[in-house]
């Protein structure tokens, strides 16, 4: 337990439980629309969200999500009458968030997707040009499967660029994970002995193609369900709500001063999920990127560190919690306790520059458990807790509930899974004074 003493904090208020509320949402219920529009890890349901912007904002306000992922929050903004506002430091995200709120029209889209598939059918022209250079590239993929995958791309290319081809490259990279030698349930790409005796037993398919074809019918029925949706929100509300993409760094919000009601964000862990490697097959494919180093050197919450950064490095930290863990991760490994600081020194940054967004009295609320690294228990949610009332916010409630959807959730205990998460109801008390930890 952190000590509330070193830092001059409020102890936490007792957690209220909303596991009742929560445990109900299973199946569809978790995933109409377009919240099941491509596969993203722990992402939060959308009854979380929505229940925070039912609770602490009002139609038509401004709702913030500083680490968006897939855009849950933002797609609940809008269903609810909320103008959002989402950040991502990670391109595959941003672009599925993009396509998750954005209504195509449905006759449009299926007529271009008839067409597509028609082209891909037809094309038997060479496209070897059209596969991307990937590390290990055969070890991921059969030849035939590379041949197909870069038969689709070309044709999806092709297309006229804008919301419309966004859709269909969403729906290209919801396959390649699928048709890969990957375990498609392992989290990060991993050739499994599983998978490979699935694939001896003939249970697996590498028909891209086909899986091609079946997904583009599939998700054309979410997008219509996300129209029909908008036209209902259009009728609701006498102005649109709009969703927009801003910036790239929740460290660095590219928002003016006081201008939003709400934030509302499930942030990521301390070295938790190596987030770049878990997509890493379909950034290649979607030309995001060429290597993999630069982008996990920037993401909140990376393992990445090297010598010269730690090696005259040493823990310092007014938070009592955060001292508890560094020192016994400093006892470990060095490096460790290094990763661990400035991840939650990264963390202070962004609520810092939340707290400098929101207008006054405003809350933020960030979905937030805990996890271990080298063996060592991180009470993350407690820690964030006591920073945030260091960057000028006042812990005013917090809720509890038991992670009920395991196929959202991330195993961020070593073997074991995290039972419970928390909602921290963070309120504005004054203007931040972003000081070190």
């Amino acid at each position: 337990m952190p000590s509330h003493h070193a830092t001059g904090t409020k102890p936490p208020p007792e957690a209220f439980d909303l596991s009742g509320e929560f445990r109900k949402y299973i199946g569809k219920r978790v995933s109409y629309a377009t919240h099941g529009i491509h596969k993203y890890p722990a992402k939060f349901i959308p009854q979380i969200p929505r229940y925070c912007l039912e609770a602490y904002s009002e139609v038509g306000n401004d709702v913030l999500d500083p680490f968006m992922g897939s855009g849950t929050t933002l797609l609940e903004s809008y269903i609810s009458g909320r103008n959002s506002y989402g950040i991502d430091i990670h391109p595959l995200a941003r672009l599925i968030a993009k396509v998750k709120t954005t209504p195509l029209d449905p006759e449009v889209l299926s007529s271009l997707g008839d067409r597509l598939l028609e082209d891909i059918r037809e094309d038997d022209e060479d496209r070897t040009e059209w596969i991307p250079e990937i590390p290990n590239r055969e070890h991921w993929f059969r030849p035939n499967v590379l041949t197909e995958l870069a038969r689709i791309k070309k044709n999806v290319w092709a297309m006229r660029k804008g919301n419309y081809q966004d859709f269909f490259r969403i729906c290209f990279s919801s396959i390649i994970r699928r048709v890969s030698n990957s375990d498609n349930d392992s989290l990060i790409p991993e050739v499994t002995s599983f998978q490979r005796k699935l694939d001896e037993q003939g249970k697996t398919s590498y028909d891209a193609l086909a899986r091609f074809e079946n997904t583009v019918k599939n998700k054309l029925l979410d997008a219509a369900d996300l129209w029909h949706l908008s036209e209902e929100v259009k009728k609701k509300f006498r102005d649109p709500p709009e969703v927009k993409i801003i910036g790239r760094d929740a460290r660095d919000i590219d928002l003016d001063d006081g201008t939003i009601d709400l934030a509302v964000t499930s942030p990521p862990y301390a070295s938790a999920v190596h987030y770049v490697s878990v997509h890493k097959l379909e950034m290649f494919w979607l030309d995001m990127i060429t290597e993999t180093a630069k982008l996990d050197g920037r993401v909140v919450g990376t393992a990445r560190a090297y010598l010269p950064q730690y090696q005259s490095w040493e823990p310092r930290t007014r938070i009592g919690g955060l001292k508890d863990v560094l020192a016994q991760l400093r006892a470990k490994d060095k490096k460790s306790a290094f990763v661990v600081n400035k991840y939650f020194d990264e963390m202070r940054k962004n609520l810092c520059e939340t707290n400098r967004v929101l207008k006054r009295n405003g809350r933020y609320c960030i979905v937030v458990g805990e996890n271990t690294f080298r063996k060592v228990r991180i009470p993350t949610y407690e820690i964030i807790a006591s920073i945030a009332q260091l960057a000028g916010f006042e812990l005013e409630r917090t809720f509890v509930f038991d992670v009920i959807n395991r196929h959202l959730d991330i195993p961020r205990w070593n073997d074991s899974r995290i039972e419970k998460d928390h909602i921290l109801v963070l309120k504005k008390k004054r203007d931040t004074v972003c000081d070190s930890l």
